[in-house]
């Protein structure tokens, strides 16, 4: 059976949670066609944009927030720096991903 193409979102964006500082920030998520990026809501905040260009994603591993929202998405940059993010429909974030880090 051929598997399903992964889901574009290259131009799109979706709401999103990142976690720094033991504090979760709500924003939103930015695709293109070479990296994402994080606004945060809170204009206090947006000095904690976070920009991940897809080639320098070394690794992509779930987790539940609160210990039990199957929503959590950790990315691991090659220089070792762990992003973690809450969004809804991960599994399509996560293969739009993969398949833009492997390019």
């Amino acid at each position: 059976m051929k598997k399903a193409a992964a889901e574009n979102f290259a131009g799109k964006s979706k709401a999103a949670n990142y976690f720094a500082d033991n504090r979760a920030l709500s924003g939103t998520l930015y695709f293109d066609e070479t990296a994402l990026l994080f606004v945060p809501r809170n204009t206090e905040a947006q000095k904690n944009n976070v920009c991940i260009l897809y080639n320098e994603i070394k690794a992509i591993e779930t987790f539940r927030t609160l210990g039990f929202i199957a929503n959590g998405m950790m990315l691991l940059t090659k220089k070792g720096k762990q992003h973690r993010f809450a969004v809804n429909n991960r599994k399509a974030v996560i293969a739009f991903l993969d398949n833009k880090r492997q390019v």
